[in-house]
């Protein structure tokens, strides 16, 4: 797709470039997730825009903590349920920041 995009702009990708490209357009890779951690899936994808970055450099510097819970709060979930919804949610952002902060060579 990038490269059929550049390409009618008349622009070709080459080495390294091309190569990124291509891996960006691979299938994504599939996994598992189990039932108990569904809704703290959705949580998190219902937040995918709520990042926040840290100086000039772009890097992601986690999600804006408040959103993420007026987004839980959605689910009028009891309090204590509230609480493990927002820690399961905070474990797959540190897990998203260590692949997306990822230095790219």
């Amino acid at each position: 797709m990038v490269k059929d995009d550049l390409a009618a702009l008349g622009i070709t990708l080459g080495g390294e470039l091309a190569e990124e490209a291509e891996a960006e357009e691979a299938e994504p890779e599939l996994f598992e997730v189990l039932p108990e951690n569904w809704q703290a899936v959705e949580t998190f994808i219902r937040c995918s825009r709520q990042w926040l970055f840290r100086g000039m450099e772009g890097r992601r510097e986690g999600l804006d903590v408040q959103a993420v819970i007026s987004v839980i709060s959605l689910y009028q979930l009891p309090p204590e349920q509230q609480l493990e919804r927002l820690d399961q949610v905070q474990i797959i952002e540190l897990g998203a920041l260590s692949v997306m902060n990822k230095p790219r060579n």
